[in-house]
């Protein structure tokens, strides 16, 4: 078994732990970062471009937009949403709080996606490839 799959089955162990202790919510972030002082939580997606209709957006797990809403209300601190597009590598990325004020919807799949009108586009992710 591999590390990554030994850290895997660590989680999953861990989550049931967690949820036989009657939490209340539980979500697993990306990234915790620290920005001028300041915590952020990062939700990190990799994929395809969502195509219109109705229009061109990015988009992740209703349930985690909700949750991550949810945590930012009562702790005041924000979600980035940063996707890096599989096909272009174009960075896009916007807080959680600002596209749920904009044009979304969510599919038949429960996937919340947002209009890529709404997303601040970073370059792209190739030069990041060999960085460490």
């Amino acid at each position: 078994m591999s590390i990554t799959e030994i850290g895997r089955e660590g989680e999953i162990l861990a989550r049931k732990i967690l949820k036989s202790w009657n939490v209340d919510d539980i979500f697993q972030s990306d990234w915790l970062i620290r920005k001028n002082g300041k915590w952020f939580v990062v939700e990190v997606k990799h994929k395809e471009m969502f195509k219109p209709p109705p229009f061109y957006g990015q988009g992740l797990n209703a349930y985690q937009a909700d949750m991550r809403m949810k945590f930012y209300k009562e702790t005041g601190i924000r979600c980035l949403f940063l996707v890096i597009d599989k096909d272009t590598k174009k960075i896009y990325w916007n807080w959680i709080d600002e596209l749920e004020k904009t044009e979304h919807f969510t599919t038949k799949n429960g996937a919340r996606i947002y209009n890529l009108k709404y997303f601040h586009c970073a370059g792209t992710a190739e030069k990041f490839k060999s960085a460490g």
